[in-house]
This record gives structure tokens, sequence and C-alpha cells, in this order.
């Protein structure tokens, strides 16, 4: 198999964070602990969201040419790194997993009611395995593609709500009637674990970047351009449902969209939304996709690109079985992922990798000078 040098621009960076960020993201409800204030909340997980992307940066700024497990094999050596990064990629395949689940739940509740969810699982990991047969330069130069259509039509969809006479701004009050509590609840783990910190998938990314200097203020400005979208987003679904409703929706953004009613023309408008939904889901799918097979690639020393095809059916198999129906989907990504999976893989094992990581490059480092 022809090896591939893979390589993506700061400009491709800069979309694919955002399509994944707000993949997922915009299509479940975010935020609702803080009901109405959930913009706020959103607001604040986006301020230190920008922190943590720039730790993430970092961490992989100690070793500039290693990617996040060939950080932790430099680390702990061989066996102990290898142990940690096969952790990883369960964790990888199990989110990549639960989100491809997530557009599965919506195509079976809008469109597609009587198709098995088998075969849309499988339909979707099929163009996600295509694409990463082909290398991450196909990932973002489909990115290029697609990023100015999604923008525009978040940004439209207010719009025609607005126009429309959907949005009820009185939604919005009272403001912080029950304190900063429920903000804070929203935001940790909550909101700094999804989306903001599974940002740890492109440390496995951000190495084959080019001009590697400029990634940090790329990716900030990657993460406040999402995080703004995700609070308009969040304005748009509070004013036009209420937060009561907006809690009870499983996909809000769907539900506001049915306010739309432009001319007696331009209504029922699902079809639409569910596409650009596709687009940001099939983003992050892959990202995660790509991340576990980086570390079986590093654990087998076998091309990642000749496990696309069984790992993908695998993980279509998982996104099916993972849940007995959506309403426990989404139970197990409130309660059990947050806690048990986001914050080991997102902070805690980076956090207790990091003094051994400055230790180990300082005296590299010094042992050079030493044999100057």
């Amino acid at each position: 198999m022809k090896k591939l040098v893979e390589q993506i621009s700061l400009w491709q960076l800069y979309i694919i964070i955002i399509c994944f960020q707000i993949g997922s993201a915009a299509l479940v409800g975010i935020g609702n602990d803080a009901k109405q204030d959930a913009w706020i909340a959103v607001i604040i997980a986006t301020i230190l969201g920008i922190g943590v992307v720039l730790f993430y940066i970092f961490f992989l700024s100690k070793l500039p040419d290693k990617n996040l497990f060939e950080i932790l094999i430099f680390c702990f050596g061989k066996w102990v790194g290898k142990y940690i990064t096969f952790l990883y990629v369960i964790y990888f395949f199990y989110i990549a997993a639960r989100v491809l689940r997530d557009f599965c739940e919506l195509l079976v509740s809008s469109i597609f009611e009587f198709t098995p969810i088998e075969v849309i699982a499988i339909s979707m990991m099929f163009i996600v395995i295509y694409m990463l047969q082909h290398g991450l330069e196909v990932l973002g130069r489909t990115s290029e593609i697609f990023f100015p259509y999604v923008i525009t039509f978040i940004v439209t969809i207010g719009i025609a709500i607005f126009l429309s006479g959907g949005i009820e701004f009185k939604n919005l009050q009272p403001v912080l009637s029950e304190g900063f509590g429920p903000i804070l609840k929203a935001v940790f783990p909550g909101l700094l674990t999804f989306p903001f910190g599974e940002i740890i998938a492109f440390t496995l990314i951000i190495p084959y970047v080019g001009n590697v200097k400029k990634v940090g203020k790329v990716a900030s400005a990657a993460v406040f351009t999402s995080g703004f979208l995700l609070t308009y987003g969040a304005l748009v679904q509070i004013t036009t449902l209420g937060a009561t409703l907006k809690e009870r929706s499983n996909f809000p953004l769907l539900s506001a969209s049915r306010e739309i009613s432009l001319l007696n023309f331009i209504e029922r408008v699902d079809l639409v939304i569910v596409f650009f939904v596709m687009f940001g889901i099939i983003v992050k799918v892959t990202v995660f996709f790509y991340g576990g097979l980086k570390g079986l690639e590093l654990i087998t020393n076998k091309p990642y690109r000749t496990m696309t095809l069984p790992m993908g059916t695998i993980i279509a198999f998982l996104a099916v079985i993972i849940s007995d129906n959506f309403v426990e989907h989404i139970e197990e990504g409130l309660i059990f992922v947050p806690f048990y999976l986001h914050l080991p893989f997102q902070f805690v094992i980076p956090l207790l990798v990091l003094p051994i990581l400055l230790w180990k490059t300082r005296k590299k480092k010094q042992k050079k000078e030493t044999s100057l």
C-alpha cells in the first residue's frame, strides 16, 4: 500500500476543529442544567475551552515531532506506554460509536423512520472509511468545500425563525434567577468535557499541520468561533422553545427549525438541517476514529489504513448495540461518560503525564548539551 505523507494546512485545521465541535453539540441540547442561562454557560465553557486547547498544544510542544501516543512511549517506555495507548484506543473508538449513534437516532426519528439503524450506521461508516483510506488531506479538503455552507446555514436558521415570528426573547428571562450554581453545574463537567475537552483527539492530528508555530493561535480561534456558534445556537433554541421544552426535546435544533414558515413556501426544513448536521457528525466520527487507528498503528506497527475497514465495521456494530434506546443512550452520555471516561482521558492522564514529560525533556536537553 502506497505510503501517505499526511499534512493539513492551518486553515483546514481551523475548519475541522469548528465542524468537530459543533457536530453533535449542535444536534443535542447542551447546557440544560443552566436552563434559560445555558448560553451563559456556553460562553464560560468556551473561555475554559481555549485554555484546554492551549494546554494540549503546550503538551505537544515539548516534543514537536511526536503525537500523544508517541509521547506516552517516550515518558513510560514501550510496554506501559502501549498499555495507556490501548486504553485511549478504546476511548476514541467508543466515543466515535456514540457520536455515530447520535446521528443514527436523528435520522430514524426524523426521516428514515422505517430504515434499520444498522443500515444507517454502516452507510455512515463507509463514508468515514473512504476518507481515511485516502488520508487526512481528504478530510481537510472536504471540510473546505462544505464549511461555508454549514456556517451560512447555522446563521440563516436563526434569522429564518425570527422572521417567522418564532422568537420569544422573554424566554431568556429571568437571567441568573438561581445564581451561578446551575451555570457552573452545566459547565463542569458537562460543557467542559463535551465538546471542548474532546479536542484531545487533535493531539493525533496537530503534528501533521504545516507551520506548527501558529497552531496555538489558529486552534484558539477555532474554539472561539465554535463557542460563538454554539452560544448562538443555544440562544436560538431557548428563545424559540423555552428552557423547559429545550431540555425535554431529543433534538432541540430540529424542534426549533419547525417554527420556520416564510411566505407559506419555506417550511419543514428538517431534511436540510439533517444534511448539514450530517457533515459535522462525519467530521467528528472521522477524527475520533483516526485517533483510535493511530493508536493501533503504534501498537501493531501496521499502517492504520489497513485497519480502517475491519475497525470501521466494529464501530458501526458498536453504535447499534451501545444502548437499547435513545433515552438510555442520552443518560449514559450525561452521567457515565463525562465522569468515568471524559475526565480521566481528557484531563487526569495528560496532567499526570506532564510533569514526567517536562522532567524527561529537560534531562534529554541537558544530556545533549553535556555531550557537546
